[in-house]
């Protein structure tokens, strides 16, 4: 934003007034300012692409073209700092987040990016190709990240990039329908569609889901939802950390048997991601029909 903003900076005009290309920058500044929340949620940091996606082109591009065309100055000068800056505080924060996957490649980013600056300063003549070549090296990661949710076959409540993505406990699948009968309708029942919905995507049979999006609605009674335990419908119920601890919840806490985790890969199989069966905060009931 500050070097966009000092590339279109005007001499002729006073340093309150602001030309068209200036105004472009506060408008975008003003975009990603107004994103800012009480709260967090990783969803809503998706309004932040734009803007940022824009500041960071017009500083490479209004920025470089003004830094290369008056070397010699101040604000030229002061413009290829900030560019440096950029490149290389970005290089270093890749760097530390891509360390805990693979170190290798950390050490490739910085390296990289940094043999670009070096050259962009021994090589004016070619400063825009190596800057070209370092903002390539720095897309890299975070343009493959991003394609991470498509690659792997991520289905998550929020946004998801990166590496050691997933949402299903494959064990507890198999153990399900070693356990579940032809009679079964559901593979089991859980408190909130969060946690149904990933295991529905990758079994394709049906899951209940009690408590609605997330687990404090009351989609079915009591009553009926023993009926389905009953006929056999429904064998298993997954609490997760959604639950309200409604009357349903309840006696399926008092009158269902704890399965072991470690039947169904609770205590080795843990994943990341939305609804992940084996959460220490979860636990698998199996329903008695006499109950």
């Amino acid at each position: 934003m500050v070097a966009a903003y000092l590339a279109a900076y005007d001499r002729k005009k006073k340093w309150w007034q602001t030309n068209r290309k200036q105004q472009d920058v506060l408008y975008w500044a003003g975009w990603a300012f107004f994103s800012v929340a009480n709260f967090f949620h990783p969803y809503y940091t998706i309004m932040l692409a734009p803007p940022l996606a824009v500041l960071a082109a017009l500083a490479i591009t209004s920025g470089l073209k003004k830094a290369t065309s008056k070397r010699d100055d101040k604000r030229a000068r002061w413009l290829r700092y900030l560019l440096f800056m950029g490149l290389g505080t970005t290089a270093c924060l890749q760097s530390y987040y891509v360390w805990a996957y693979y170190p290798w490649l950390s050490l490739v980013i910085l390296i990289l990016t940094a043999v670009a600056l070096v050259m962009m300063t021994l090589i004016p003549a070619k400063e825009r190709l190596f800057l070209t070549l370092g903002v390539g090296f720095l897309c890299l990661a975070p343009g493959f990240w991003a394609l991470t949710p498509t690659i792997s076959g991520e289905s998550a409540a929020v946004p998801t990039t990166g590496l050691g993505t997933g949402t299903v406990n494959t064990q507890l699948i198999k153990y399900l329908k070693q356990h579940n009968d032809k009679s079964t309708t559901y593979l089991f029942a859980t408190t909130d569609s969060n946690t149904a919905a990933p295991y529905i995507i990758k079994t394709g049979q049906a899951v209940m889901t009690i408590g609605g999006y997330n687990g404090t609605d009351n989609a079915i009674s009591l009553k009926k939802f023993k009926q389905l335990v009953k006929d056999g419908k429904v064998k298993y119920f997954y609490i997760s950390s959604h639950t309200n601890n409604n009357a349903l919840v309840k006696w399926v806490k008092k009158y269902g048997t704890k399965v072991s985790a470690s039947a169904y890969g609770g205590t080795s199989s843990q994943t990341k991601g939305v609804g992940a069966m084996g959460s220490t905060n979860a636990t698998l009931y199996r329903l008695s029909a006499s109950k």
